[in-house]
């Protein structure tokens, strides 16, 4: 195995360590988990960053550079394998998905933006498959890397700054609640991606539809 394809494993076996870092954090300090050693958190006025989410902030960065640090090995030292074109992009999944399904069940992003996220993901999938079918590349697009960037910020800011650290309300409008201006700024990036998400995939379909919506080989098999 190439440096690129450990680096790349690194990134995977990172993902459940975040995870679980996430899951065993608790918002309202009633549980005695490891003698609530995870309860603990960097207090300054009414910010509270929980240690657990400070760790998974922390490896969820290292876990984001590896994917770019991987790639550049690879084609700089020519280590470009199948092993590494595959598990770089399960990885990255992997890694996006699974953060973007706790912040949601956290209440840290709404549902419906991790729904669209997430089936924006399988929807490029299957697009790709079935150009793949058709002997056609899916060239990467502007949009989607730009996508892929704002997600990755507005993911990370997220470890560190949300209404949840300022013990913020649930549909509150307050300032530190959820639909407060300080949280809707933090949002930002998250908006950013979601919209880049909806353009990108649209762009995708249209740059494609001729593979995509070609009958023609479907009526030489009939």
């Amino acid at each position: 195995m190439n440096w690129a394809n450990r680096i790349t494993m690194i990134r995977i076996i990172l993902i459940p360590i975040i995870i679980t870092l996430m899951i065993i954090c608790n918002f309202d300090n009633n549980a005695n988990l490891l003698y609530g050693v995870f309860n603990k958190a960097i207090n300054i006025s009414n910010y509270s960053l929980p240690y657990a989410y400070l760790i998974a902030g922390i490896l969820f960065i290292v876990a984001s550079l590896t994917d770019a640090l991987d790639g550049y090995i690879a084609r700089k030292y020519n280590q470009i394998t199948t092993f590494g074109k595959f598990f770089d992009s399960i990885a990255d999944k992997l890694l996006t998905n699974s953060v973007l399904i706790v912040f949601a069940i956290g209440g840290i992003i709404p549902v419906w933006m991790c729904v669209i996220l997430i089936c924006r993901d399988f929807l490029i999938d299957v697009v790709r498959q079935i150009l793949a079918s058709s002997n056609t590349i899916m060239a990467a697009d502007k949009l989607g890397k730009y996508r892929a960037t704002f997600e990755m910020i507005g993911l990370t800011i997220l470890f560190f700054v949300g209404f949840r650290f300022f013990n913020g309300s649930f549909q509150g409008k307050t300032k530190f609640d959820e639909y407060g201006w300080i949280n809707q700024i933090i949002m930002i990036p998250m908006y950013i991606t979601t919209v880049l998400c909806i353009a990108s995939a649209l762009n995708y379909i249209i740059k494609n539809k001729k593979v995509l919506f070609n009958t023609s080989s479907l009526k030489k098999e009939d």
